[in-house]
This record gives C-alpha cells, structure tokens and sequence, in this order.
C-alpha cells in the first residue's frame, strides 16, 4: 500500500470489480485509454477487469487510488512494463468526479516514488495522447521530460520520461508517499 497526504493506493481487490467497470466504461474517461482510445463493449470490459484483478504483476500491477480518510474511489494508476522493452510505464485514470482536483498529480508521485524508492528502477515512462493536454500537465509537475511523439499499441502518443537521478536531484516533488 502507498500513501500520500490525501490518498491511499492499493492493489486491485475482487471487490473493486463495479467501480472498475464503471470507470472503464465512461466514454469521457475512456476517451484518451486504449488503443484505439475509447470505452468498449461492456463484455469485453468486464473481461478486462477480471484479468487485471486477477493477474500478478510481482512489483508492479494496477493500483486503486482512493481517498486515504474516507475510503472514497478516484481510479486506478499503474505501472506495468511496456509491450516494446525493458521500461516500466506510470498511468493513471481518475473517475470524473475526482478531475481538476491534484488527485492525479499526488497519485502519479506516488507510483514515482515508489518506483524509484522501492522497485529499484532507475527510469520511468509514460505515455498520453497529443490532445490530453490534462494528462501532460500532470507529467510535467511530476517531472516527466517529453521525449517526442512514438508509435504506442498502434497509436501516435507522446512519450515522456523520467529517470531517478533527475527526480532525486529535483527533491522527489509531488506527493510522495509517507
């Protein structure tokens, strides 16, 4: 489990499965995850969340970012390899209430963190589509450096990344855990 001053992330728990459903079928949400971007089939996302709900990822793995006093459900962040090397990618997606609240911001220094502290790694990725400008914002109050534009599960996104040296030397910004 991590924590921040405003939230707790945990691992995914079968519990979680309505809330995950919900939030992966918002179109809104949805409209900038995936590969194409978009919601889909309510079968195929259910699917989708009894995988991730079930599957090990060691180290990494999906986490639920709740709030830390009331329990209340924000979304999911991440950090999973990516398909096409060696680094571990940093994601997120918040439920349409918890925007325009920092939430992503303190949930993404937190995986950071924990990353970088804990994972051993020495870089991090991530990724978001050109038009997300909300979701750059939020890499670059990490401390995530743009690399330029990529192919990524056959879509164009921009790719940022971040190693721990640069975040160690910026005083691991953000809300980190503790």
């Amino acid at each position: 489990m991590l924590e921040t001053r405003r939230l707790r992330l945990r691992r995914f728990r079968a519990s979680d499965q309505a809330a995950l459903v919900a939030l992966d079928s918002d179109a809104l949400v949805m409209r900038y995850v995936g590969s194409p971007p978009g919601a889909r089939a309510p079968d195929e996302t259910a699917d989708r969340v009894r995988q991730r709900i079930a599957a090990d990822h060691g180290p990494y793995g999906w986490w639920i970012v709740e709030g830390r006093e009331d329990g209340a459900f924000h979304g999911v962040g991440l950090l999973l390899p990516m398909p096409d090397g060696e680094d571990v990618e940093v994601g997120y997606r918040l439920a349409r209430e918890s925007w325009g609240r920092g939430i992503a911001t303190e949930a993404a220094s937190a995986l950071v963190a924990y990353g970088f502290r804990d994972a051993g790694l020495s870089r991090l990725v991530a990724v978001a589509y050109p038009d997300n400008r909300a979701s750059r914002r939020v890499l670059e109050k990490v401390g995530f450096v743009y690399e330029g534009v990529a192919d990524y599960r056959g879509a164009r996104i921009d790719r940022f990344s971040l190693s721990a040296g640069a975040w160690r030397a910026a005083g691991e910004r953000g809300g980190a855990p503790g």
